[in-house]
C-alpha cells in the first residue's frame, strides 16, 4: 500500500506517526519526489509542492491510482489533475503528489468501527503540518499569523458543520484531544473554534482521543463519589490499573488535583488546634499516613496545614510581644526559642522547618519594636541560644531551615559560649558538627572557623589516636608472629596458624577486635562527614583552611579509622552516598592508584554497587539482567570524578563501563547452555583484554578483573541454578574463574560452590549471590595470606606499588571476608598507616613465649627448634626470617630451609648448635636493624671475615660472630660443626 512521506523525504508515514528513513530511502524518494515534480512542470504544473495544500506518496507494488485515491479519501480525478496524469500507469517506487483532503471530503468518508470518519485522520495530519510550518516558519516576517490561524480554524469549522449536529461536539473534542507538540497554532485555531461554536471542550493532555476518553472515565467515577477519601480511593484504584499513557494523561489534569484537595482539605480539618505542639503531631501523622504522593502535594498547598503552621508560630511567638517593663529582650527571647523547642521536638524536618520560617517575619518584627522600645534589638543569651541550636539541629539540610539559620546569624541570636559548648558536645557524641555553628563561622568578620577545626582536630588526635593504639596493641602479637614465622609457611600452613591462634584466643579477642573495629569505623565514618561539612562551605570561606581540610583525612591514624569504615559500612559508598564520598575524594585531590584511600574507596564503591548487586543476576529473569545495566551505568557512566580518582580520562572509563555492560547476558526464551557458554567466554576474554589495554600496571587492574568475574560468575551459577547443571555451563564457569587469573583454581571453587550449605553469609541468596560471597571469602584468603606470608602486612590490604591488593580491599569487608579474613584486614589496615614496625614492639622480649613457639610449629618447625627460634635478639628481632633469607640464597625452598633447621635441631647437640646459630644471627640482625635486603649470598669483607671466623672459631661457637653475608654464615656453620644446606 503506498504510503507517504514529507516533501523532504526524510520521514515516512505510519499508523504509529512519522518514523525516519535510511539514507538509501531519503536519496531514492528525493529522486522520485524531483522526477515528479519535473514532469508536472514540464507538463505546465507548478515545479514545487505547496505543503499547505499537497502531499507526497510512494507507490508501492500493487497499487494502482483509484487504490491510491481511497486510502487517502481524495478522489482519482484530483489526483490525475494535480499530476497532469491522462491514464492510469503507475509504477513501484514512483513519486505521487496528491491533494490534501478537504473537510469536506473528510467528514464525507466512511465511517470507522468506533463511527469516526476515517478521513478524520488524514484531515487531522494536514492540520498539524499547517500548525507545525507556523510553528516553525523559514522567515516569519513573510507571514500573517493570525489569518493563517484563522484559515486552519475556517477548516476546522468546514470540517465540522460537514458533520451531522449530534457528532459534531465529540468530533472537536477528538482534535483537540490530539497531539499538538510543534502545532500549537493548530490548538488555537480548535479552540477558537470552540468560543465561536459555543462548545465547551473537556481538560485534555493532549496523548489522543483513547487516553483521554480512558482518563475522563476514571475522573468521572471519582467524582461521582460524595465522599472525598472514596473519590480518591476510585481514582487512585483507577489510576493504578491504566495504561502508562493514561497515567500521564490523570497527572496533567486539574480535576485529578482538585480531587487530592478534597481529600487532603477531608483529613487536616479533624485537626484539633487547640494545642499547637499537638496539632504538628496530628499534622505529622496525616503526612505519614497519607494515601498517595498526589495526597502529600495537595497538602503542601493546603490554606488548612498554612494555617496550622500559623497557629503554632503564633503560639511561639507570644513571649516576644511580652511587656518589655517586666522582662528584658533577652528572657522574652530565651522563651519563645524555649517554645519552639517544644514544638519542633520529635517532629518530621520539613514540617518543623515551615515553623521556623513561619517565624523568621516574627523575629524581624520584634527586633525592630525592641529598637523602638530603646533596646539594641533582639537578644540571646547561654540557654536561649542552646534551644536554638537543638531547634535549628532539627531542621538542618531542609531548604527553608537552612535559609532561617542565615537569617537567624545575620540576626546576631547566638551566644558564642553556647555554640562552642553544644560543638564540643557534638563531637564526644561523635555527631555532626552543629550546622548553625558553620553558618556562623562562614559569617563575614567572624573569625571562627579555625577555632572549629582545631576542636575537630583536637578530638580526632585524642580519640582516634587511642582507639588506634588499643587497635594495634590487640593485633600487635598475631602481626609479629605472622611477620617472621609467616615466612616460613605456605600460604595454607598461615592460614591454619592464624585460626589456631584465634581459636586459642577465644571469642573474647575475636569480639573484642570487631568491638574495636566497630568504634574505629564509627570515628571513621565521623571524620568523613566532618570534611564533607567543611568542603560543603562556600569557597571564599574555606580556601584558607583547604590543606588542613584535607589533613583531616590524611593523619595516619585517621586513614585507618575511614578505611575500615570504607570496608564495613556499606551505606557509606553504596548509590548515591558513594558518589558523594568520590566528589569530596576528587575535591579534596585523593586520588591516583598511589593512594592507599582513594584505592579503599574505589574498591568498597566497586563491591557495593556492582560486585554485591551482580549475585542477583539471573539469566532466566530479564527484569534482573535490566536493573544489573542499570546499576553499571549509574556507576560508571559519565562519571568524571570517578575517573580522576582512578587516574584515567572518563572517555576510558566509559570503555571500561561498556565492557562490564557486555558481560552481562542477553535475555533469550529458548535457553542454549552451549550457546550461553560460548557467549560468555567471548565477553569475559573481551573485557579482560580492555583491562589490560587500559589499566594494565595500575592495581585497579585485579579490581576490575574480579568485578568482571562477579558479574560473569553469578550469571552463569545463577544459570546453573534455574536451568539445571549442564557440562558447558560448568565448564564456562571454570574457565572463567581461571581466566581471571585472580588465583583461585577454578575446577576446586566450582565444586565448594556447587556443594556448599548455606552459611549465615550466604542463607537465603541465589547461588549467583553465594557465588560472589564465595569469591570474596577466597580472594581475602589469597591475597592476605599470600602478602602476609612474605611479611608484607601493609600489601596484604592494599598498596599502591602492588598490583594484587585491590581486590582484597574490595572482598576484605566483614560481610564477605569471614572471621579469619577479617583478622587478616584489621592486621593488614593497621600495617597500611600506623604499623611502625612491628619493629618498634619487639624492642621488648614479649613475644618470646609458648604461643611463638606453636605458631612456628605450623610452619614445619619441630618443637626443639620452634622453642629454639621464639628467642628474639637484644633489639627484638626473631631470626627465622634471616634464617629464611639464608635458605633462599642458597637455593632453597621455603620448605627445604625448614626441614634442614629441623635437622640441627634432631642432630647431636643439635638445639645447643641451634642456639649458638641463632644468637650470631641475631648479631647480625640487631646490626643491620632487622633490613634483610642488606643481607646478601656476599659482602665487601668476606675474605677478611670467613678467615676470621675459620681462625678463631670461639666467636661463632660462643654466638658473638656477626656474619654478614651467607658466605660468612656458612663459615659460622663450619665453626658450629653444621651441616650446609644442599638445594
Amino acid at each position: 500500500m503506498a504510503f507517504r512521506i514529507d516533501t523532504e523525504a526524510l520521514r515516512r508515514y505510519g499508523e504509529n506517526g512519522w518514523t525516519g528513513l535510511s539514507q538509501a530511502q531519503q536519496q531514492a524518494f528525493r529522486e522520485a519526489i524531483d522526477e515528479a515534480l519535473r514532469a508536472r512542470e514540464d507538463a505546465g504544473g507548478s515545479g514545487e509542492i505547496d505543503e499547505t495544500e499537497e502531499r507526497a506518496v510512494i507507490v508501492e507494488s500493487g497499487d494502482s491510482l483509484w487504490a491510491i485515491a481511497d486510502e487517502f479519501d481524495v478522489s482519482l480525478e484530483e489526483i490525475q489533475d494535480l499530476n497532469f496524469i491522462e491514464g492510469s500507469n503507475i509504477d513501484p517506487g514512483e513519486a505521487i503528489i496528491i491533494p490534501h483532503t478537504s473537510p469536506e471530503e473528510a467528514a464525507a468518508t466512511p465511517l470507522n468501527a468506533e463511527g469516526i470518519p476515517e478521513g478524520e485522520e488524514g484531515f487531522a495530519q494536514n492540520l498539524w503540518e499547517r500548525g507545525h510550518y507556523l510553528e516553525d516558519p523559514d522567515n516569519p516576517s513573510t507571514i500573517d499569523f493570525d489569518a493563517e490561524i484563522g484559515e486552519i480554524a475556517t477548516d476546522v469549522q468546514a470540517y465540522m458543520e460537514a458533520l451531522p449536529p449530534g457528532d459534531r461536539k465529540a468530533a472537536l473534542q477528538r482534535l483537540y484531544d490530539r497531539s499538538w507538540g510543534n502545532a500549537g497554532p493548530t490548538k488555537m485555531a480548535i479552540e477558537q473554534v470552540a468560543e465561536s461554536t459555543g462548545i465547551i471542550l473537556a481538560e485534555s493532555s493532549h496523548a489522543g482521543s483513547e487516553t483521554e476518553t480512558a482518563a475522563r472515565e476514571i475522573i468521572a467515577q471519582a467524582q461521582a463519589e460524595s465522599d472525598p477519601n472514596e473519590a480518591l480511593r476510585v481514582l487512585e484504584d483507577g489510576y493504578a490499573n491504566a495504561s502508562s499513557e493514561v497515567q500521564r494523561a490523570l497527572d496533567d489534569y486539574d480535576a485529578t488535583d482538585e480531587i487530592a484537595n478534597r481529600a487532603a482539605e477531608d483529613l487536616v480539618s479533624q485537626i484539633d488546634q487547640d494545642n499547637p505542639a499537638q496539632a504538628l503531631q496530628d499534622l505529622e501523622a496525616v503526612y505519614e499516613n497519607a494515601p498517595s504522593d498526589r495526597v502529600r502535594d495537595a497538602l503542601d498547598e493546603s490554606d488548612t496545614v498554612q494555617s496550622i503552621i500559623d497557629n503554632a508560630a503564633d503560639w511561639a511567638e507570644e513571649p516576644l510581644n511580652g511587656d518589655l517593663d517586666e522582662e528584658l529582650p533577652g528572657a522574652l527571647t530565651r522563651q519563645t526559642m524555649e517554645r519552639l523547642e517544644t514544638l519542633t521536638a520529635d517532629l518530621d524536618p520539613e514540617i518543623a522547618a515551615e515553623v521556623i520560617d513561619a517565624m523568621t517575619s516574627r523575629f524581624a518584627e520584634a527586633e525592630q519594636r525592641f529598637r523602638d522600645e530603646g533596646y539594641a534589638g533582639l537578644e540571646l543569651h547561654y540557654n536561649g541560644t542552646i534551644s536554638l541550636l537543638t531547634v535549628l539541629d532539627r531542621v538542618e539540610g531542609t531548604t527553608k531551615g537552612d535559609a532561617a539559620a542565615q537569617q537567624f546569624a545575620q540576626m546576631g541570636l547566638f551566644n558564642m559560649d553556647a555554640v562552642r559548648s553544644t560543638l564540643n558536645q557534638a563531637l564526644d557524641e561523635g555527631k555532626d558538627i552543629p550546622g548553625y555553628a558553620l553558618t556562623i563561622a562562614s559569617m563575614e568578620g567572624v573569625d571562627f572557623l579555625d577555632e572549629i577545626l582545631s576542636t575537630v582536630e583536637s578530638e580526632r588526635d585524642h580519640d582516634v589516636v587511642d582507639l588506634v593504639q588499643d587497635y594495634s596493641e590487640h593485633l600487635e602479637e598475631l602481626g609479629y608472629l605472622i611477620t617472621n614465622g609467616g615466612t616460613a609457611m605456605t600460604e595454607e600452613q598461615l592460614e591454619a596458624a592464624i585460626q589456631d591462634y584465634i581459636d586459642e584466643k577465644g571469642p573474647e579477642w575475636q569480639e573484642r577486635l570487631e568491638e574495636l573495629e566497630q568504634q574505629l569505623a564509627e570515628r571513621g565514618e565521623d571524620l568523613l562527614g566532618y570534611a564533607q561539612q567543611f568542603q560543603d562551605l562556600p569557597d571564599d570561606v574555606r580556601s584558607d583552611y583547604q590543606e588542613r581540610i584535607l589533613n583531616l583525612l590524611g593523619d595516619p591514624n585517621a586513614q585507618v579509622a575511614i578505611s575500615i569504615a570504607l570496608r564495613n559500612v556499606p551505606d557509606l559508598t553504596k548509590g548515591e552516598s558513594g558518589q558523594e564520598l568520590i566528589q569530596l575524594f576528587d575535591e579534596l585531590g585523593i586520588s591516583g592508584s598511589d593512594n592507599p584511600l582513594a584505592n579503599n574507596l574505589i574498591s568498597a564503591y566497586m563491591r557495593e554497587n556492582i560486585m554485591i548487586p551482580a549475585g542477583d543476576i539471573d539469566p532466566s529473569d530479564p527484569s534482573s539482567l535490566q536493573q544489573a545495566r542499570e546499576q553499571i551505568e549509574e556507576a560508571l557512566d559519565n562519571n568524571p570524578e570517578l575517573a580522576s580518582l582512578l587516574g584515567i580520562t572518563n572517555s576510558e572509563l566509559g570503555e571500561l563501563s561498556d565492557a562490564f555492560l557486555d558481560l552481562v547476558p542477553e535475555y533469550s526464551d529458548e535457553f542454549n547452555a552451549e550457546r550461553y557458554g560460548i557467549d560468555v567466554a567471548r565477553n569475559f576474554n573481551n573485557a579482560l583484554d580492555k583491562f589490560d589495554d587500559l589499566v594494565r600496571d595500575a592495581p585497579f587492574n585485579r579490581l576490575f578483573r574480579t568485578t568482571a568475574l562477579a558479574i560473569v560468575g553469578s550469571g552463569l551459577s545463577n544459570a546453573i541454578e534455574q536451568y539445571g547443571e549442564d557440562p558447558s555451563l560448568r565448564n564456562a564457569l571454570q574457565v572463567a574463574v581461571d581466566s581471571a587469573r585472580v588465583g583461585i583454581d577454578g575446577a576446586q571453587f566450582v565444586t565448594a560452590l556447587l556443594t556448599s550449605n548455606d552459611s549465615a553469609f550466604t542463607n537465603g541468596l541465589k547461588m549467583g549471590g553465594k557465588f560472589v560471597h564465595l569469591l570474596g571469602a577466597g580472594l581475602a584468603t589469597i591475597d592476605g595470606l599470600g602478602r602476609l606470608a612474605n611479611g608484607d602486612i601493609p600489601g596484604a590490604v592494599l598498596n599502591g606499588g602492588v598490583a594484587f591488593g585491590v581486590s582484597w580491599a574490595a572482598l576484605g569487608s566483614s560481610s564477605l571476608a569471614g572471621p579469619i579474613g577479617f583478622t587478616i584486614a584489621g592486621l593488614s589496615t593497621v600495617g597500611l598507616f600506623v604499623w611502625d614496625g612491628i619493629q618498634n614492639v619487639q624492642h621488648n622480649n614479649r613475644f618470646q613465649t609458648d604461643t611463638t613457639a606453636a605458631f612456628l610449629e605450623q610452619a614445619g618447625f619441630n618443637e626443639e627448634a620452634a622453642q629454639a627460634l621464639k628467642d628474639q635478639s637484644g633489639e627484638g628481632y626473631s631470626p627465622v626470617p634471616i634464617l629464611m633469607r639464608y635458605g633462599e640464597l642458597k637455593g632453597l625452598t621455603p620448605e627445604q630451609t625448614v626441614n634442614w633447621v629441623n635437622s640441627i635441631a634432631n642432630s647431636e647437640d643439635g638445639p645447643t648448635k641451634l642456639a649458638k646459630l641463632r644468637d650470631n644471627l641475631h648479631h647480625t640482625l640487631d646490626d643491620i636493624d632487622g633490613d634483610l635486603s642488606q643481607f646478601n649470598a656476599t659482602a665487601d669483607n668476606d675474605t677478611l671475615s670467613v678467615s676470621d671466623i675459620e681462625q678463631r672459631p670461639w666467636f661463632a661457637n660462643g654466638g658473638d660472630a656477626t656474619p654478614d653475608s651467607a658466605a660468612q654464615v656458612d663459615a659460622v656453620l663450619a665453626a658450629l660443626e653444621i651441616a650446609q644446606p644442599v638445594a
